[in-house]
């Protein structure tokens, strides 16, 4: 069995994770730490009890997500929060989590992940959260049919708004609770956008600014960055990989 401490630094250095500003409470980085060894990585979007439920029964004890266990206000270690901790202790399971810089990282982010799945070229950093540009931009010639085909063709669920013209040229991919950054989407000069989720306000925005846009749903959008960091892991440290998949539908 590997070392904890050696897969967390290529984690850390890997992600970058000191280099972006994420929202008020994330913690990226270990999370949670086990005895120091590990033989299997697991990789989920939530640290969810479901989740770890799950990684115990797959024999996992090194689990990557995208959403942690804290998110910076206090709470106390009752119920299902004192069951999960419980479940990490008693099978000496690591928790690793990455946010924002797995959102916003050109190989293996969510984001880069799904404008190589598309087909997307000259792909650069866009849309800007805290002064960081995590979501993505790149030149695609398709029709909107022919994005919708592929859309659904990737995830459970598309909602689609098409007010943008119907040849696309420069798509945007922004993975999660991504809507407020629509806003920039006309001075990214893209006629078509990637979401993974939107609020009732944000139709008006994209209607008025004839924005095609394609919410395809927070928790399928972000499945692609944690799994892609798990293989990664698995392969540099020679160690079995499980992606843990919740079916969350939102």
């Amino acid at each position: 069995m590997l070392s904890l401490a050696d897969i967390v630094k290529y984690c850390d250095t890997r992600l970058d994770i000191g280099a972006i500003e994420d929202a008020e409470g994330a913690c990226n980085g270990l999370q949670f730490q086990n005895s120091g060894k590990i033989s299997k990585i697991a990789a989920a979007v939530d640290a969810s009890l479901e989740t770890i439920e799950k990684a115990i029964a797959i024999d996992a004890n090194f689990l990557i997500v995208h959403h942690g266990l804290f998110w910076g206000k206090t709470i106390p270690i009752t119920e299902n929060t004192y069951k999960k901790y419980k479940l990490l202790m008693d099978y000496d399971i690591a928790v690793y989590s990455c946010h924002l810089p797995l959102d916003a990282h050109m190989d293996i982010g969510n984001n880069a992940c799904m404008a190589r799945l598309f087909g997307l070229t000259n792909v650069i950093q866009a849309f800007e959260y805290h002064g960081v540009k995590i979501g993505v931009m790149g030149d695609k010639l398709i029709q909107r049919s022919q994005l919708q085909t592929l859309l659904a063709a990737t995830f459970p669920r598309v909602i689609a708004m098409e007010f943008g013209s119907e040849n696309i040229e420069k798509i945007g991919i922004i993975s999660g609770g991504s809507g407020s950054l629509i806003v920039q989407a006309k001075n990214y000069g893209v006629n078509a956008i990637i979401v993974g989720e939107c609020q009732q306000y944000h139709y008006n925005i994209v209607r008025e600014n004839n924005i095609n846009t394609y919410i395809c749903g927070h928790y399928a959008t972000e499945t692609f960055g944690v799994e892609a960091l798990g293989k990664e892991v698995a392969q540099k440290f020679s160690l079995s990989f499980e992606f843990i998949d919740t079916e969350c539908p939102l």
